[in-house]
C-alpha cells in the first residue's frame, strides 16, 4: 500500500477524520510496521502503553479480561490513548490470524503534532469528544 492509501486510510478513524492530509501522510510514512503471528498478543491489558497499532491486515480478538468483547479488523486503531498519555492499555488484543500494524508510538504522534500543531488540537479535540459520552 502507498503512503497516500495509508494516510487515507487513518482519515477513516474517528479520531484522525479532521486531520491535515499531510500530517497522516507524515505518519503513515515513519510509522514502524509490525507483524504478528496467530495468538501473539498486539497490547496487554493493564501493561504501560507505548504505543497505538493500527490494523493494515488480518484480526485480533479484543478481550476485557477473560471475556471476548470485539473482534478487530483491517482499520482499526488499538490503544489510541497510548499514542497520546502513555496510560495502562485498557483491553488485550490477541492476533486471530497473521497481524500487520503499523505502530504509532507516543514519540511519532508528538513530534507530528509539533511539525503540525492544527493536527494535534483536532486529535485531541476528537478524543475529548469520544471520552465526553
Amino acid at each position: 500500500m502507498s503512503v497516500r492509501a495509508d494516510a487515507e486510510s487513518l482519515r477513516q478513524i474517528p479520531i484522525f477524520r479532521d486531520s491535515d492530509p499531510i500530517a497522516l501522510q507524515v505518519m503513515a510514512f515513519a510509522a514502524e510496521r509490525q507483524n504478528f503471528l496467530p495468538g501473539e498478543t498486539i497490547i496487554g491489558q493493564g501493561k504501560k502503553a507505548k504505543s497505538a497499532f493500527f490494523l493494515m491486515n488480518g484480526s485480533a480478538k479484543v478481550m476485557n479480561g477473560e471475556d471476548e468483547i470485539g473482534q478487530a479488523e483491517p482499520g482499526a486503531l488499538l490503544g489510541e490513548l497510548a499514542m497520546i498519555s502513555g496510560a495502562l492499555y485498557a483491553v488485550t488484543a490477541v492476533a486471530n490470524t497473521a497481524v500487520t500494524a503499523a505502530r504509532i508510538d507516543n514519540a511519532l504522534f508528538l513530534r507530528v503534532a509539533d511539525e503540525y500543531p492544527e493536527f494535534g488540537k483536532s486529535v485531541l479535540h476528537a478524543l475529548s469528544r469520544k471520552l465526553d459520552f
